[in-house]
């Protein structure tokens, strides 16, 4: 299909997340999914088509590339940006990436009516210059603390410290950028969402036929855990929890969805405990129905984070009827509703862990409750609701921009 036209208001979004070039020459996302979201936000603010600012990269041996595409090009017209490889490899390239990204933002939003500018993110303050310089408003999207993750990653040595000094300087840009114009900062109203009503009923719809099939005698109960595999998601205590579940003689398995720099640790950490039997390691999911049947395969949720934000793949699993355990950290508290929605656990305590799942997995009442109100939230917090929201705040936030009315325009309705 042809690109839509540039709506009333022209709109360039700057992100952070990193992209690799195909060799059809399009874009892919190595892992994220607020391309996702963005695209919602376009369609549903009648947008037409935005200008999309992306860091992108070569593929390198171990990347692999999707065929299928994963950008509505009708609605996010990709703008590459220089690419950069870890916190080491930001501090050491920053003034070659400023210098090259400069002209390149500059052209991109001269003529833009707004630029939603997502931080923590590498060309955050760059972005912020350059709409000054040409006189465009900007709106500030928080959704997170670099600091925090890096704190809960428990890096040390060289790496520890470039990771600190990229922290400070992302999360100070982002206090920046926060006192000078309009901004959101996540939380449990309003959060990134790449949870689509159809993928949802669908994979929904697959999980109730397991369920109403009944469960064989011999089936382990299936725990489930989606994300990157990186430091700060806890997986080690999970890892932990298993075993101690294991050893009272529970029947138990846990899958893991996702990829990352800590899961050679985390295989090895399974052998040595005796439980890599018992871990099924799916890798990342580029297909998203693909991805939402393997995550409505579990019967329990779990999800360890030391530090979080607002976390896509709990409002995911939520959204699929699947009971959650979650850690206490960032936004979590807020979605479990007191209790209602999630059960909530401490940081970094595997014993603990193992005994709220034992708990919940015994008590059957408790597991159908969680679910019927977890996925209730979830499902008024998809991606389309959220979109909703972040409009109607950019609607208030500068109301003298050429809006079309509401429910009025391409994809209206």
């Amino acid at each position: 299909m042809a690109p839509e036209e540039r709506g009333p208001v022209r709109l360039t979004i700057v992100d952070d997340n990193p992209f690799l070039r195909g060799p059809d020459g399009r874009v892919q996302p190595r892992a994220a999914t607020f391309h996702r979201f963005a695209e919602a936000v376009v369609r549903t603010g009648h947008f037409g088509r935005a200008r999309y600012v992306i860091p992108v990269s070569e593929p390198g041996p171990g990347d692999a590339i999707e065929t299928r595409p994963t950008i509505d090009e009708r609605l996010l017209e990709v703008v590459p940006s220089e690419p950069f490889d870890g916190a080491a490899d930001y501090l050491r390239r920053l003034p070659v990436m400023w210098a090259r990204n400069l002209p390149t933002l500059i052209r991109t939003i001269r003529a833009e009516h707004l630029v939603w500018i997502k931080v923590p993110g590498s060309n955050g303050p760059l972005a912020a210059y350059c709409c000054a310089a040409v006189g465009v408003r900007r709106f500030t999207y928080i959704v997170g603390s670099v600091r925090e993750v890096v704190a809960a990653s428990g890096r040390g040595g060289a790496q520890g410290l470039a990771a600190g000094v990229a922290a400070a300087l992302h999360d100070a840009s982002t206090k920046v950028l926060a006192a000078t114009s309009p901004h959101v900062r996540l939380g449990p109203e309003l959060f990134t969402s790449a949870v689509d009503s159809d993928e949802l009923e669908a994979a929904s719809a697959a999980r109730s036929a397991r369920s109403a099939a009944g469960r064989a005698s011999d089936d382990p109960i299936r725990l489930v855990w989606a994300g990157r595999v990186a430091p700060e998601k806890g997986l080690i205590e999970l890892v932990e929890a298993l075993t101690l579940l294991l050893a009272r003689g529970r029947r138990i398995e846990l899958d893991i969805l996702g990829e990352g720099p800590e899961r050679e640790r985390l295989e090895a950490r399974t052998r040595i405990l005796g439980v890599a039997s018992s871990v099924r390691w799916r890798g990342h999911i580029a297909d998203r129905s693909a991805y939402l049947a393997a995550l409505g395969e579990g019967d329990l949720f779990v999800l360890p984070s030391r530090t979080e934000g607002m976390p896509k793949a709990l409002v995911e699993a939520m959204g699929l009827g699947l009971p959650a355990i979650a850690t206490a950290v960032g936004g979590v508290p807020a979605m479990a509703g007191d209790g209602e929605r999630l059960r909530l656990v401490p940081p970094g305590a595997a014993t603990t862990l193992s005994n709220a799942i034992a708990d919940l997995l015994d008590s059957t009442g408790e597991m159908d409750r969680l679910a019927v109100r977890g996925a209730a939230w979830a499902r008024d917090h998809r991606a389309a609701a959220q979109a909703a929201r972040l409009v109607d705040r950019l609607r208030e936030s500068f109301p003298a921009l050429p809006w079309r009315p509401s429910g009025t325009g391409p994809g209206a309705g």
